[in-house]
């Protein structure tokens, strides 16, 4: 009896080696800013290195490894797209009964968070607070040419996303019913710390909260959607001409370049493109002078920037849309003369069925950059300015 008690007491380290562990935890940003989700965790055979499990942290950070085989020790290995890698090693001795606990610290990569609330345009000049559910959010990276976020019908107004450093990102968001809303982030390239195109001025759209030497920050966005409504008009801001002239000069086309891009994003809709004069000069010659203007801007859409020409139209208002008080004979600064020298955007169509036809944001961005290597790689003519007669010359500003 005696003889077998010893050898049932030199057995139980060996039976214990082949019990099973539960190891669990949660996955935490450092200094308690809040749970990780999605953190991938591996455990690994402490001697050889093998992977033995791998899982993902949920919503509140938690993870659990069941059914580890025992070893002399393990390492556990956590990877986040945002954080960086951590690595930590646990001891045989470290199990007081089959069940370990790890927290486990990350540290946030250089980079910055965008944070972004997305609501209804307010046109009454104040921030919305009509917040938009069920929206289309995607982010690609034009530096590594990747899909980087997609999300369908996203269920809340908020979301956030992690830029890395000497990144250009390209988010869209669209919302049927909505124009879809299109920003450029540019994350420490050429001296930005973090430039945006597309939502609008810094403040108050967004603001930032940034760490000392600005290696880190989190930046808080509030964009807008307009809503998608027939007859709607937007003022072209920057559409100049060249006295009595209508051809399309260089800064104009940057500004109808935005248009182009809004188009695109946008296929549902036809617009109708108007161009305006001021009071000053011949009625019919402001009227034959803005058809003209509207035609031309018209024209560089099309072959210029690719966009079908049965989704546009141009019309010439001349001074018959005056937007104040300088008609014919009251006396106006040149500000206010300005003012109506302008070139408006009005959505005239709005086609049900291709509003539900969505073309990914990568696919986009694949297209028009494949268009202008055609660009670039043509010899474009561009034909000498036509002058206006003389019996055609007035002294006006238009």
């Amino acid at each position: 009896m005696r003889t077998l008690l010893n050898f049932v007491l030199c057995l139980l380290p060996f039976l214990g080696m082949t019990q099973q562990l539960t190891i669990e935890g949660y996955v935490y940003e450092e200094n308690n800013r809040g749970y990780i989700k999605d953190a991938k965790i591996a455990l690994l055979n402490g001697e050889n290195q093998a992977i033995l499990q791998e899982t993902l942290s949920d919503q509140e950070g938690k993870f659990i490894l069941k059914e580890v085989e025992k070893a002399p020790s393990y390492i556990i290995v956590v990877n986040h797209t945002d954080f960086l890698a951590k690595e930590m090693n646990l001891k045989a001795s470290d199990f007081t009964t089959d069940k370990a606990f790890s927290k486990l610290e990350l540290k946030r990569k250089p980079g910055y968070i965008f944070d972004v609330t997305i609501s209804e345009k307010n046109n009454g000049g104040l921030l919305s607070l009509d917040a938009i559910v069920d929206s289309r959010i995607e982010i690609y990276n034009n530096t590594s040419k990747k899909e980087e976020l997609v999300l369908e019908k996203h269920p809340n107004p908020t979301f956030n996303f992690n830029f890395q450093t000497g990144n250009h990102y390209t988010i869209m968001i669209r919302k049927e019913g909505y124009l879809a809303k299109r920003m450029e982030a540019y994350v420490d390239v050429d001296g930005c710390i973090l430039c945006f195109d597309g939502v609008g001025e810094i403040a108050p759209n967004v603001t930032d909260v940034m760490t000392h030497g600005n290696e880190m920050g989190t930046f808080l966005a509030n964009v807008e959607l307009e809503p998608l409504v027939l007859e709607k008009t937007f003022t072209i801001e920057n559409i100049y001409y060249d006295y009595n002239k209508w051809d399309i000069r260089e800064d104009a086309a940057f500004e109808l370049d935005k248009i182009v891009t809004v188009l695109k994003d946008n296929p549902a809709i036809t617009v109708e493109l108007g161009s305006h004069t001021d009071a000053r000069g011949k009625d019919s010659y402001n009227l034959s002078l803005s058809q003209k203007r509207a035609a031309a801007a018209v024209d560089y859409l099309v072959t210029t920037g690719g966009i079908e020409a049965n989704r546009l139209s141009s019309r010439g208002y001349g001074e018959s849309l005056l937007i104040n008080s300088c008609r014919n004979g009251v006396q106006c600064s040149e500000e206010a003369h300005q003012e109506n020298r302008r070139t408006e955007l009005k959505i005239v169509g709005i086609d049900e069925q291709k509003q539900t036809e969505i073309q990914s944001l990568k696919r986009i961005i694949e297209e028009e950059k494949a268009m202008q290597e055609v660009l670039n790689s043509e010899e474009i003519y561009i034909p000498e300015n036509i002058e206006v007669r003389a019996n055609e010359k007035n002294d006006d500003n238009n």
